[in-house]
């Protein structure tokens, strides 16, 4: 007989699957009809909660019945479609995947606020003036080439956002109107420092000096405001050791943002002028 349903249903020009599905749900329903009718009949005496309580559960264990067997009925077209959506779905994230890391660096860029427009950066050996951010990426105006140099090349340098997720950024104005600039001088290790530092210190001293109060000022305005650890604002020149051939000249100091770049410059060219005498002393 089975064999002879079968056989009939492969005849049926309709998807086999369709019509067991329908036998099997017809099936489960009138036999729950019939047990239920069966077991009210045996039990006359039953209380309407209880004979409620027997068709939720009735109704809730023949839904069950009825999924599992169409999940039987249908595995070998479920598990195909299964593995089409999960083809499907890691295509899309793959093909997706710069994009998708693209939108999350610039929602961390939104939470965080790690910088705006009009911000001096630097990311993964990158450094400009940040001057357009969309969701996919970052434009900025290049500064350089060489990293004393302060001042816009002219060239524009464009980044995604993604590299906020694996690169830090360094942000200079993150005092806003002010910046604690430092600079990096190496010096031959055969010159004497104490013949550099005191022709620096009178090149940075006087020009600092006229904002000092300012920055000092602010300084303790952004601490009290927002809990931050602010440096000071007078200028400092240290010298550390590197290797066998330099050492360092450390030149820290708070400037308005517009007058880092001059301030910076009249240090460097006063050392020039220093190292030039040291290293050509029968010139003097």
């Amino acid at each position: 007989m089975w064999q002879t349903l079968q056989q009939w249903l492969a005849a049926v020009p309709v998807s086999s699957e369709i019509i067991q599905s329908v036998l099997m749900i017809i099936s489960l329903l009138a036999l729950r009809s019939i047990l239920l009718s069966a077991h009210f009949r045996s039990h006359p005496e039953l209380e309407l909660e209880s004979k409620r309580r027997s068709l939720v559960v009735s109704r809730n264990l023949t839904l069950i019945l009825i999924l599992l067997g169409l999940a039987m009925i249908w595995a070998a077209q479920i598990q195909s479609l299964a593995l089409s959506m999960l083809a499907v779905a890691a295509a899309i994230v793959l093909a997706t995947k710069e994009l998708i890391m693209c939108l999350s660096g610039s929602l961390l860029r939104a939470v965080t606020k790690q910088y705006s427009v009009g911000d001096y950066i630097e990311i993964n050996g990158m450094r400009g003036r940040v001057v357009d951010i969309n969701l996919l990426n970052t434009l900025m105006m290049q500064i350089g080439p060489n990293a004393l140099v302060g001042q816009l090349s002219g060239q524009t340098l464009s980044f995604p956002n993604s590299l906020l997720l694996s690169h830090s950024v360094r942000r200079d104005n993150i005092l806003g109107p002010f910046v604690i600039h430092t600079l990096e001088i190496p010096v031959p290790v055969h010159l004497d420092s104490d013949a550099i530092i005191p022709p620096l210190k009178t090149i940075l001293e006087p020009m600092c000096q006229p904002h000092i109060q300012n920055v000092s000022r602010y300084l303790k305005n952004v601490q009290t405001e927002k809990l931050f650890i602010t440096p000071a604002a007078q200028p400092r020149i240290t010298r550390v050791p590197f290797d066998d051939k330099v050492y360092k000249i450390i030149v820290r100091f708070a400037a308005p943002v517009e007058k880092r770049l001059e301030i910076q410059q009249a240090v460097l060219d006063e050392f020039l002028r220093v190292q030039y005498r040291l290293l050509n002393p029968s010139s003097n």
